[in-house]
């Protein structure tokens, strides 16, 4: 059960090589470099079994011409996966599209940030925002959505605070001044923060935050999980999940996951993104964070072949993780056995109450 990822979209015709290696990188980097990342250089690899072909020029215009429906589908049943909970902020792609893509379930995730600012553009008195804001939080988690998802250490760091009601209304008020259209003022967005928690914690819905390394605008030191702490503390009712493994902060957000009870830690994006660092990353989240509150994911965005390389790499990591703890007289194989089922499927399920 893939507990994190994105739809796939039809990357343009015309510049697909340079698009596609984007793909495979955070960061800023040129086209380039891009390619140079062991991520791409293992996308490529897949590509080669799927079109029996050596030529890097070759695979990517054979890659190209792929029908995306058909090439989605074989991808992600490869993967075995029967479950997919997607953050519908990003990219465009229509969720009922995607649906059209995969055999696996797949159950949408309410992105905070880009309602806030519909919103903002959309009403001229707090009030009317406030309530605006509450209705549509309340009509996703009525509805199908399973988890709510921030990306405020994109806008303004994991350092969440817990601003009043005049400062948020006083922040509203500026930002009508000037609105740009992002919403990065942390009076008005820690505000719809908490409340979007506490609406969260009465539907026993979950929150993912990103944390860790992503977007180029989520600045390398604001996004290290021990940030949240304060936030996690304000809401003990409401299941808060760090996504990403907060890396490179993998043993920070398994400590945090370990001292609080409402906190799960996914692995997504950092495996695959981080390759053969992999086994480090999953090794690194089960010292201390109970094996019952780590998840898979994939973050998989916009391509197909992230579906692919996330499952494995994390088997691969998780098996060798498990391997290890057991010739090492932790575990007995059983409990390894019971653990990879858990991680891989069933805390997923029991967290996002899908059984």
């Amino acid at each position: 059960m893939d507990n994190h990822a994105h739809a796939v979209e039809t990357l343009p015709a015309a510049g697909f090589a340079e698009s596609f290696a984007g793909v495979f990188t955070e960061g800023d980097l040129t086209h380039r470099d891009a390619r140079h990342t062991l991520n791409y250089r293992a996308a490529l690899g897949v590509l080669a079994e799927r079109f029996e072909e050596a030529d890097e020029e070759t695979l990517l215009s054979r890659r190209a011409e792929a029908d995306l429906g058909s090439y989605t589908r074989d991808c992600v049943a490869e993967t075995n996966t029967e479950t997919i909970l997607v953050d519908v902020g990003y990219p465009e792609t229509p969720l009922s599209t995607f649906r059209g893509y995969v055999d696996a379930d797949v159950y949408p995730l309410f992105r905070l940030e880009p309602v806030i600012e519909e919103l903002l553009a959309a009403n001229r008195e707090f009030a009317a925002f406030e309530g605006a804001f509450v209705d549509r939080v309340e009509e996703a988690l009525a509805g199908e959505h399973v988890a709510l998802k921030s990306i405020a250490a994109y806008r303004r760091g994991l350092a969440v605070e817990n601003p009043d009601r005049e400062t948020a209304r006083a922040a509203f008020r500026a930002l009508q001044q000037g609105w740009d259209g992002r919403i990065d003022d942390p009076r008005l967005l820690d505000y719809c923060l908490h409340r979007a928690l506490e609406l969260a914690g009465e539907h026993d819905a979950p929150v993912q935050f990103h944390t860790g390394f992503g977007d180029p605008d989520a600045h390398p030191r604001a996004v290290n999980p021990t940030h949240l702490v304060e936030c996690i503390e304000a809401h003990p009712e409401t299941a808060i999940v760090l996504l990403h493994g907060g890396y490179p902060h993998v043993g920070e957000a398994g400590y945090v996951t370990a001292t609080y009870p409402n906190v799960h830690l996914d692995l997504s994006l950092a495996v695959p993104f981080a390759q053969h660092g992999a086994r480090r990353i999953v090794s690194t989240a089960m010292e201390l964070a109970p094996t019952t509150k780590l998840l898979y994911g994939s973050d998989a965005f916009s391509t197909p072949e992230l579906f692919v390389l996330a499952e494995r790499r994390f088997r691969n990591a998780l098996a060798g993780t498990l391997e290890r703890v057991v010739e090492q007289g932790i575990v007995d194989e059983r409990y390894a056995e019971g653990t990879a089922h858990r991680i891989l499927r069933e805390n997923a399920i029991e967290l996002y109450e899908l059984s």
